[in-house]
């Protein structure tokens, strides 16, 4: 029987996460947050006083930080078995209707959308208040088209070009990244239809390892559902039979990426430090 084009369990749980934080407060204080609008940094349900400057600190900290962190540790497996990209393009791939595939893929967007956003003012009140068309609604607004056009327009020249995750992967060392590969070329039929469900345009896995596949493994599903027919299993498997998310570079990377982690925190608490408080606003100041 044939292998299933399934998601990775790890996708749908990291988005459920991912639109579930926002919503989880105790007292007012959120589980992550980036409260511009109270000048604090709330984490763990806790609240820590931060000017804007130091909360536009840790945000970018936070995203240099995951930026190497991950590729240093589970590589281009954040993309096939994280991120929301590889939703759209099995939602792409599994249904025919156009239509169908529009309103799902816009959902997604909008969910993705509303969470981001989420994090920087209470969910509650962005809810309540989606309609009244204020900056948080429209910025919601401009992420959904944004988050749409990539994953159905721009979905492979976005992942293989303008993600800055994608850059940083690039320009790491490459060795041991190759997780599929073509082994049989003379049982090859030549259908193409690994090149054409793969989610990176004009990614042919049969001319060896690119750099930029992102691991989702649908070419390998492809080619099992084609090579069936002829009592054969699929022309493309994992060079390491041993190698998933949790075991997907070497050992060195686990290390720095480690390392980049620590950094990142240290870095976030330094930034927090009250000496280095220095709040931008006025309170019930008379200006004229």
């Amino acid at each position: 029987m044939a292998k299933k084009q399934i998601l990775a369990p790890t996708l749908l749980i990291t988005l459920f996460l991912y639109v579930l934080f926002p919503w989880l407060s105790f007292n007012n204080i959120h589980f992550l947050m980036f409260n511009f609008e109270f000048h604090r940094f709330e984490f763990l349900f806790m609240a820590f006083e931060a000017s804007t400057h130091q909360l536009i600190y840790i945000v970018v900290t936070l995203f240099i930080g995951l930026l190497l962190g991950l590729n240093l540790t589970i590589s281009r497996f954040y993309c096939g078995y994280f991120c929301p990209s590889t939703i759209a393009s099995f939602i792409s791939l599994r249904f025919k209707n156009p239509f169908f595939i529009f309103g799902t893929v816009l959902i997604l967007a909008f969910v993705l959308a509303f969470s981001t956003i989420a994090y920087f003012t209470s969910a509650f009140d962005l809810f309540l208040n989606f309609t009244k068309f204020n900056t948080a609604s429209i910025f919601v607004g401009v992420l959904t088209t944004a988050f749409t056009s990539i994953f159905l327009v721009f979905r492979g020249w976005y992942c293989s070009i303008l993600c800055p995750y994608f850059f940083v992967s690039a320009v790491l060392p490459q060795e041991e990244k190759q997780t599929f590969e073509f082994f049989d070329k003379d049982s090859c039929i030549d259908c193409d239809k690994c090149v054409k469900v793969c989610p990176i345009d004009d990614l042919d896995i049969k001319k060896g390892f690119d750099i930029r596949c992102v691991q989702c493994g649908f070419c390998e599903t492809a080619c099992d559902s084609v090579m069936i027919k002829f009592n054969k299993s699929s022309l493309i498997t994992k060079k390491y039979k041993d190698r998933n998310i949790f075991k997907s570079f070497s050992k060195n990377g686990y290390i720095w990426g480690s390392l980049v982690f620590t950094v990142m925190i240290f870095t976030i608490i330094y930034i927090l430090d009250s000496s280095n408080l220095d709040n931008c606003y006025f309170i019930n100041k008379n200006l004229y």
